[in-house]
């Protein structure tokens, strides 16, 4: 047993001062100055410590010991002085007053059971309050505090219906006292808490019916999570009282409850993000805020360095897309899933800027997924492990963002492990789908079921250069859950030629829980618009795809326009203010160019010519549409300074000579004796005639 400092300095005291002639007549004065020195439990009692020993050294120099012969309690106070704690082990306080007790066990009301206090006890002072409770009544009590309070998402339910677990068990010793003949030890086992079945019997165990889920904190702290009522995976605000399980817990025959996680008992659960209720409250919220298209169109293509925030260089159409991908509620006829992105690019061309971005703002507790160093096996639920592994996309709560995408797939492929990938690609179709499965192995199972929609972006990896390639390289129908966006030459050029001196700044800020709180109602229904209208963008296409790109497209594509369509919708009304959320031909000619632009990055350039040429311009990059179209505004020939002239509103002189030479290259734009017209117009056009459709 350790001594205590009042000992140890008595000692020391005894020890090197015994002999000297001072020491009989200061003996019973320097004992009452021990007895009078605090324990150093704290770092307030240390000082106090020192203050009292330098006091003691005062008094031995005052009864005339020598310096010298002092000198050993000059090292205790320099000891005591110098020694920093680094790291303290605090034992959980159990102190409950008995007056608590008393009153707790005063509005017992005759039943046993779980129930909610206002005080922030730990589980050791819950323990303490249980069994004074029961000497007083005879009943067992199981009491939630209000210890912490959590802000995270459930990730997964460990079981689909609740499950009878024992919360609190009346044991007894089976060692008697030798007089009276009672046992040693009667009280209540906590929930937890290990029972020596050879030292104690169970007299009873009381049940209670719990929901049991895996929940991350957004400080990235997992545990199990245990509520009366259900909850939807999602984020929530959760207060109530933490403990470990030493062991297994049994729950019934078959079940078994994850131990290696703390056990967070809930005595409040509720939705952290404010959720309106109709479109009229969202629209108060909107004007609150001061959305509209000038200030928060750019809003998701911003990043913050430093207090100053910068918009991004994207094309208009990209911006829709993005848009659209992030307001879109799932479709689906026997499933709703959402439309998930995969980004395909050069490096440096602006695909890590624009995930950082948009995650930035998120409110997502998992950083952004990097497949560099990455297998499949970390995406997706794993069951070597206790408790099992949800995998990234399982534990991502609205959206996942990974990066280097392919790199991920294709270590995967070079694995040891002959089925890897195809095993973990079999499990990732069902999560894109969200739809729920069960995952774990004999010792662990949970309900997984994914909630995000994923913005992939990757560089090309070898062999890999369009995506005919990349059809041929993996299997299609986990490619068919895609939208496979291949960046186009002149997405890269205009990211690249973009200096940061060039970047406009913004001043319009939201908090990230408005942020999310307007996304989660946009994704809550459905916007109206015109089914026929939407299949007619849908078969502009096939005609110019190869049979390969047709299959691909003939998958899901259906599927993936029609979550566009709905974004693009939801977009329009959010910046307008209109609450009909119903299409206008706006929404429908976006849709079209935001369509026939991602379907452009799947075509070979030298394949665009096989397209007839009054639907081409559909499929050519941003500036030569914009320009194009300009030129029919007009109705008759321009001359080229003036179409230059034009042209330098919106693009560089460099981007204006590029334009030019892919419109005359791609035949929609003829030039004759310096003047310039769309492919329709006669040389001799008068300006009456019209434009051919």
């Amino acid at each position: 047993m350790t001594s205590s400092v009042r000992t140890i300095i008595m000692g020391l005291l005894k020890t090197n001062l015994g002999e000297s002639h001072l020491w009989d007549g200061n003996e019973a004065e320097l004992a009452m100055l021990c007895a009078e020195l605090p324990e150093p439990i704290s770092e307030g009692k240390r000082l106090d410590l020192i203050v009292s020993l330098k006091k003691m050294r005062e008094v031995l120099l005052d009864r005339q010991f020598t310096p010298g012969e002092i000198a050993f309690l000059d090292e205790e106070i320099d000891r005591y002085q110098n020694t920093t704690q680094m790291s303290l082990y605090v034992e959980e306080e159990d102190l409950v007053e008995k007056a608590i007790i008393q009153k707790y066990a005063q509005l017992s009301l005759g039943t046993e059971g779980v129930v909610g206090i206002h005080l922030p006890f730990n589980y050791q002072q819950l323990r303490k309050l249980t069994n004074g409770v029961y000497k007083s009544t005879g009943l067992i009590k199981f009491y939630i505090s209000r210890e912490k309070t959590l802000y995270g998402k459930i990730v997964a339910e460990i079981y689909e219906h609740p499950q009878k677990i024992p919360i609190a068990t009346l044991i007894e010793s089976m060692k008697l006292d030798k007089e009276t003949g009672e046992p040693l030890d009667k009280r209540i086992a906590m929930f937890g808490e290990k029972v020596d079945t050879r030292s104690y019997a169970v007299l009873k165990e009381i049940e209670v019916p719990l929901y049991v889920y895996r929940f991350i904190s957004e400080k990235n702290e997992e545990l199990i999570l245990l509520t009366v009522e259900p909850c939807n995976i999602g984020d929530y605000i959760v207060t109530g009282v933490t403990t470990q399980c030493n062991d297994v817990k049994m729950l019934t025959d078959s079940a078994r409850l994850p131990t290696k996680l703390p056990f967070f008992f809930a005595q409040m659960v509720k939705n952290r993000i404010i959720r309106f209720k109709e479109h009229s409250e969202f629209k108060v919220r909107l004007t609150q805020l001061g959305i509209h298209k000038e200030t928060f169109f750019n809003f998701p293509f911003t990043v913050v360095k430093g207090r100053t925030t910068y918009l991004l260089k994207q094309p208009h159409w990209f911006k829709w897309f993005i848009w659209a991908w992030l307001t879109h509620q799932p479709k689906g006829l026997f499933n709703n899933y959402p439309m998930h992105i995969l980004m395909i690019g050069i490096k440096h061309s602006g695909k890590s800027l624009l995930l950082n971005g948009l995650h930035a703002r998120s409110k997502e507790a998992r950083k952004v997924f990097s497949g560099s160093s990455s297998t499949l096996k970390h995406l997706v639920p794993s069951f070597k492990y206790k408790p099992a592994r949800l995998g990234y996309l399982a534990e991502s709560n609205r959206f996942s963002f990974c990066d280097e995408f392919l790199r991920c797939l294709i270590n995967t492929r070079t694995t040891k492990e002959g089925a890897a990938r195809e095993e973990s690609v079999a499990i990732m179709n069902d999560l894109l789908e969200h739809q729920k499965r069960e995952a774990g192995s004999g010792v662990s199972k949970v309900n997984v079921n994914m909630t995000a929609r994923i913005l992939a972006t990757t560089n090309p990896i070898r062999d890999i250069h369009n995506v005919e390639d990349l059809l041929r390289t993996l299997d299609e129908s986990f490619l068919s859950r895609w939208m496979i966006y291949y960046q186009p030459e002149d997405h890269v050029n205009l990211i690249r030629r973009s200096k940061d001196t060039d970047l406009r700044t913004k001043s319009f800020k939201l908090r990230s829980n408005d942020w999310i709180s307007l996304l989660d109602y946009l994704h809550s229904f459905p916007a109206e618009y015109d089914m026929d209208k939407v299949e007619e963008i849908y078969l502009l296409v096939p005609k110019v795809l190869s049979e390969n790109l047709k299959k691909h497209y003939d998958a899901r594509h259906m599927h993936h326009l029609e979550c566009l369509m709905d974004g693009i919708v939801k977009t329009r009304c959010m910046l307008e203010g209109d609450m009909s959320f119903t299409a206008t031909q706006e929404d429908y000619d976006v849709l079209k160019e935001v369509w026939l632009n991602i379907i452009r990055s799947w075509i070979d350039p030298a394949h665009l010519r096989e397209i007839d040429v009054g639907e081409r311009i559909f499929y050519l990059p941003e500036n030569s549409q914009y320009l194009y179209w300009k030129l029919v505004k007009k109705k008759h020939p321009v001359s080229g300074e003036e179409l230059k002239e034009i042209a330098l509103k919106e693009m560089t002189e460099k981007d204006f000579n590029e334009t030019i030479a892919i419109l005359r290259d791609m035949g929609v734009l003829l030039e004759t004796e310096g003047y310039f017209r769309p492919h329709y117009m006669d040389e001799d056009y008068d300006g009456t005639q019209e434009r051919l459709d």
